[in-house]
């Protein structure tokens, strides 16, 4: 499998929100809430929405976001999601991976994430690469009601 990942534009948002769509543990955002990460903004959390390409098609995304105004840098995953018929095939590692690459590069001593106690495949994944289980959230998500195991991963050492 040959995968390019590169910024999401303009023409992968409706894609990306109907891989969010297949995938009912994903964030249900609209159209316009993906399109408006791709938008310049003053903030100072920087956004990035990340597309895994499989023949020019995209295979899955991730949403990733970083608050720059603080020391050290926190870094969240936000969205990860894969299109069903590339499931389990390295497409959401691979992503995974470039978030990771992302948040170092742009200061991140760690990455967090919530996932959704149920979510077992996405749990493994995070585990395999290096995420360690900092809490629980108790019913954190809704539709259904579900409690968030909260994870992170180190990038680098925090400097004193």
């Amino acid at each position: 499998m040959r995968l390019t990942i590169r910024a999401a534009v303009a023409a992968d948002v409706a894609r990306v929100q109907a891989i969010a769509a297949a995938n009912p543990t994903a964030p249900q955002w609209s159209v316009e809430q993906f399109a408006e990460i791709l938008l310049p903004n003053e903030s100072a959390v920087t956004r990035v929405l990340l597309v895994g390409l499989q023949d020019d098609a995209v295979a899955g995304f991730v949403v990733v976001s970083a608050l720059t105004a603080v020391y050290p840098v926190e870094a969240e995953l936000e969205s990860i999601a894969v299109a069903p018929e590339w499931q389990r095939q390295g497409v959401g590692r691979a992503l995974l991976e470039a978030a990771m690459c992302w948040a170092d590069s742009v200061g991140a001593a760690d990455l967090r994430l919530e996932v959704r106690t149920g979510n077992n495949s996405a749990r493994n994944l995070y585990e395999r690469t290096g995420f360690d289980v900092e809490g629980i959230r108790r019913g954190y998500y809704a539709n259904p009601v579900e409690d968030a195991v909260c994870m992170s991963r180190k990038l680098r050492p925090t400097e004193m």
